[in-house]
């Protein structure tokens, strides 16, 4: 059996090849832009909850672990350094992801239609957008600094201010061919379970088909001070969940689309798929 950990800059996610899925949220990236280095809390919390799945995986006879970081750890100062620490730790490597071998992950991971697609991964630390003709081979792919995590430390709040500057802040990904779109990332799922009005998470729910209508008509409850008591399932998402909201309706406003499909599946979901040796070549 093989296993996948994907350190992401707001959550820890695990996934095992028969199906199990788990996840939890450390802030790894919280205070990144300020500071420049990884939060020391978040740093504790991500080890702790990596040697939980370490366990959890050789209990379960796993020894095929591949664990990789995205954003957080690849712009943060002290990246390797936590990257040494969960060797020492915890006894797995942590392979730094490139933005280009991120963005190929993620494509190679949504739940999409066939053919062509443009595939938005948002993250706690970066968003991708991703164009493909084929759904295979990227034509397109870049790596903004537009992650949750970071638009919740710029913005401090003020939601109108994130609003109205989102617009300008997506310029710098040029022109983007507007494809049937798809957008992962745990955000993405939660607001998902949140235009549903989920009582409990179901990723089998989420994964489908939304129109900007129903993004727009939900918006009041996403960036609202009672979006826990509103939707308990995006408690945990809360503080960072605005954020998300707001960047996907100013994305779906700059590609000009009328609907988007959100994959709870991504690139934690691709590596599994990956050959044995995909590691070693990085």
């Amino acid at each position: 059996m093989r296993a996948a950990i994907d350190i992401g800059s707001n959550s820890i996610r695990l996934a095992l090849s028969d199906g199990q899925t788990e996840s939890v949220i450390t802030k790894l990236a919280d205070g990144l832009n300020a500071s420049g280095m990884l939060s020391p809390i978040g740093i504790d919390n991500s080890v702790k909850v990596i040697r939980d799945y370490v366990q959890c995986c050789k209990g379960k006879a796993c020894n095929d672990i591949y664990a990789f970081a995205t954003e957080a750890v690849r712009k943060a100062a002290d990246g390797k350094t936590f990257c040494e620490r969960v060797k020492r730790e915890c006894g797995v490597d942590v392979h730094i992801l490139s933005e280009t071998q991120e963005a190929e992950l993620a494509l190679w991971g949504v739940d999409k239609p066939d053919g062509a697609a443009t595939v938005c991964d948002l993250g706690g630390g970066s968003m991708e957008l991703i164009c493909s003709q084929d759904g295979k081979t990227p034509s397109y792919a870049k790596s903004l600094p537009l992650g949750v995590v970071v638009m919740k430390n710029k913005f401090n709040g003020d939601y109108r201010r994130a609003i109205d500057e989102m617009p300008e802040l997506l310029r710098d990904y040029g022109t983007v061919l507007a494809y049937p779109l798809v957008i992962s990332g745990g955000s993405a799922c939660a607001i998902a379970a949140a235009i549903l009005d989920l009582k409990v998470y179901d990723k089998a729910l989420v994964t489908t088909e939304f129109t900007a209508r129903a993004l727009d008509d939900a918006m009041p409850i996403l960036l609202s001070d009672r979006l826990s008591v509103f939707r308990p399932v995006c408690a945990k998402r809360a503080d960072t969940l605005p954020y998300g909201a707001i960047i996907l309706q100013a994305l779906i406003n700059y590609l000009g689309v009328t609907s988007f499909r959100v994959s709870d599946a991504g690139n934690l979901e691709a590596v599994l798929k990956l050959p044995p040796n995909y590691f070693d070549r990085l």
